[in-house]
């Protein structure tokens, strides 16, 4: 008999003690039971190593060391994470119900070859409180712009294996970057699956996850109309540089 599938939840967190111990409350709650909690803190001077340290229980594995950003935290979490698929979550997210990660794996069973697996999320909070997001889509839109919401994406294990971890140098595009690295597969799923807090880094820093989702495209090659736009600043420059050599040319004619 095929064993269930171990889902790895990775939570990245940084003095959120305000939320933690709810996030946590939400995976402990799951009917499903083949899974594992990794946290690691970013070294929280507000409590949160003391929820971690109640929860020591219920987490197969925590650390609370000073880090480079949720990217290096994601990726010292997979050194830890033995899941066949894994979730990274927020300190302010949580799973919608309790049947959430049960309804994942019963979708891994029917969908073997898929890189990705993802559903809904709803605001709670803030300025879009009630708004969800994520839908079926042509992942060929991923490369025009992030149509993938990332706390409700759980990702095969072996995706990190074929084409590395999270690129650092990004900052809140960091998903966003991993996705433009290859042609994915993925599944819909039609519900819920985590509620996220507040608005989310990269509704609240706009103008910079602008500039770093363009930096992914650039990076990946990913989107034909960046390659036009670059191809169009050549001409410009190549043309400007034209008009200039003619112009010397014609002072040092005179």
């Amino acid at each position: 008999m095929e064993m269930p599938p171990l889902i790895s939840i990775v939570i990245a967190v940084f003095n959120g003690a305000k939320t933690l111990q709810q996030c946590i409350a939400s995976i402990e709650s799951q009917t499903y039971s083949h899974k594992e909690l990794i946290i690691m803190d970013g070294g929280s001077t507000d409590g949160t190593v003391e929820i971690l340290e109640r929860n020591d229980v219920a987490i197969d594995y925590w650390e609370s060391q000073k880090d480079r950003g949720i990217a290096h935290a994601w990726n010292k979490a997979l050194e830890h994470a033995s899941g066949d698929w894994i979730i990274f979550l927020g300190s302010d997210d949580r799973l919608h119900d309790v049947e959430v990660l049960s309804d994942v794996a019963n979708i891994i069973a029917e969908s073997k070859t898929v890189d990705l697996v993802y559903g809904r999320i709803i605001f709670e909070g803030g300025a879009y409180d009630g708004l969800e997001f994520g839908s079926q889509n042509d992942l060929e839109v991923i490369k025009r712009r992030m149509a993938v919401p990332h706390t409700a994406t759980f990702h095969r294990r072996k995706l990190f294996t074929e084409i590395g971890k999270f690129d650092e140098q990004f900052q809140i595009a960091i998903d966003y970057e991993f996705f433009l690295r290859k042609k994915l597969t993925a599944h819909f799923m039609d519900r819920i699956v985590c509620v996220m807090g507040g608005v989310g880094m990269s509704s609240c820093l706009v103008k910079k996850s602008l500039s770093e989702n363009r930096r992914a495209q650039i990076k990946n090659r990913a989107d034909w109309r960046v390659k036009i736009e670059l191809l169009y600043a050549l001409f410009l420059l190549r043309h400007q540089l034209l008009h200039w050599r003619t112009k010397v040319r014609i002072h040092d004619s005179n």
